[in-house]
């Protein structure tokens, strides 16, 4: 009996049998290591905008004396909830929007109200309230008896509907 031992033919830097599955491995993990890091860049670059914060409104329409005439005007009242800053709300009434300019107030926060009145050519406007202390005064009724219309308050920044109602004068 012989008893050799068998002569080994492996040649590390001749053969290559192992060298396929690894690199395919390593292809793999590169593969998946650059695509999770363009994943996050791209996730975390993205500036995501804070909701708006609740704001409780009411609206109701009031007359206002404007020296010897009355006029009927919307009355917005901030009744509770976080301050709205005036320069990034719109309002719309009956889907045109009010003119903004003629109010000079940088916060409408709780306890404050603004009036949107009728200024001629059915155009509406925001003013201070009582309309008394504003610079421009009402010169129509905003709605006349019997009528309605759509009242929306948007939040120009996140864009989101802060307040909406359909309101009736009796």
């Amino acid at each position: 009996m012989n008893f050799k031992k068998p002569i080994s033919k492996f040649n590390f830097f001749s053969d290559n049998r192992g060298i396929s599955p690894v690199v395919g491995v390593l292809l793999l993990l590169a593969i998946t290591v650059v695509m999770a890091g363009y994943l996050a860049t791209e996730v975390l670059s993205y500036e995501f905008q804070a909701p708006s914060q609740p704001v409780s409104l009411s609206a109701r329409v009031e007359n206002a004396a404007v020296g010897s005439s009355n006029y009927a005007v919307i009355r917005i009242e901030h009744s509770g909830g976080a301050p709205i800053q005036m320069s990034d709300i719109r309002i719309l009434f009956n889907q045109s929007e009010a003119d903004m300019s003629y109010f000079s107030g940088d916060t409408f926060g709780i306890g404050d109200s603004i009036a949107v009145c009728g200024i001629g050519s059915g155009k509406t406007a925001v003013l201070a309230y009582p309309v008394s202390q504003s610079t421009k005064k009402p010169s129509q009724n905003i709605l006349g008896s019997g009528e309605s219309a759509e009242l929306v308050i948007v939040d120009s920044v996140n864009n989101q509907i802060l307040y909406k109602k359909v309101i009736y004068v009796t």
